[in-house]
């Protein structure tokens, strides 16, 4: 799949988001299922045809499609180490750019946090002067990242993240109505494994695309909600421990 290609079907997810249409409703006019409508982004594959239907009812022509995506190509998909290292040195920093990533307004931010707002300017300015934000007048703030967008494997951020997913994350029950929990182990071919993970990869994105939906749901009404996923080659130690040893 070349980046130009991500590039067009980001661009074309934007567009149905500006016109407030679903997946569902493209669905109806595809004549196609919403579970087949979020498959088909999550996995990239859409054919010529399909794309100038679903241009037709945007009242876009593909070129038009084009250009929003190159604009979209200035976003950045990631920071450098040093930016990362940034954050980190200051967490309420940090805190305020997964906010930003998160679409979280001004307004909120000071609601929900122990900011004042000469403080939360502050910080958003600084987000500004690494090109992760813009701060528009009236506070507004617009995202420069793409929807690509990951911090650095092992990097600086992921390795706060990793260190207090594994001491607090877990540190549950899991046994409240808004918990769910799932382990399941068993012999997969390399086949099967990637197939899970493209199903990783839809999980992501409807997590992603219920997050827009309520974006204008009021911040009362909303609790801060952790998704997390792994698949991995592994089995415990205890078992791996009494497997025969090769002769």
């Amino acid at each position: 799949m070349s980046s130009q290609t991500l590039e067009i079907l980001d661009a074309l997810k934007q567009e149905l988001r500006k016109e407030g249409i679903t997946y569902k409703a493209l669905g109806k006019a595809l004549d196609m299922s919403e579970a087949n409508i979020k498959r088909m982004f999550s996995q990239h594959k859409i054919s010529l045809e399909r794309l100038e239907k679903i241009c037709d009812l945007l009242h876009l022509d593909i070129l038009q499609l084009a250009q929003s995506a190159h604009q979209q190509r200035k976003q950045i998909s990631q920071l450098t180490l040093e930016q990362e290292n940034q954050l980190i040195s200051d967490q309420r920093l940090l805190l305020v750019a997964q906010l930003c990533l998160s679409d979280w307004k001004f307004d909120e931010m000071l609601q929900r946090y122990s900011f004042t707002e000469p403080q939360l300017i502050r910080y958003l300015v600084q987000l500004d002067k690494i090109d992760f934000i813009e701060l528009l007048p009236g506070n507004r703030i617009r995202k420069h990242v793409s929807p690509h967008f990951k911090w650095h494997p092992k990097g600086p951020v992921q390795s706060f993240f990793a260190e207090h997913i594994q001491s607090e994350f877990f540190r549950s029950s899991f046994t409240e109505k808004n918990e769910k929990v799932l382990f399941i182990s068993g012999m997969l071919s390399d086949k099967s494994n990637q197939k899970i993970q493209e199903l990783i990869d839809e999980l992501g994105t409807a997590y992603r695309q219920q997050l827009r939906e309520d974006k204008n749901v009021e911040l009362a009404e909303k609790k801060g909600t952790s998704l997390v996923v792994g698949l991995r080659n592994w089995e415990l130690s205890v078992f791996n421990d009494l497997r025969r040893k090769p002769l």
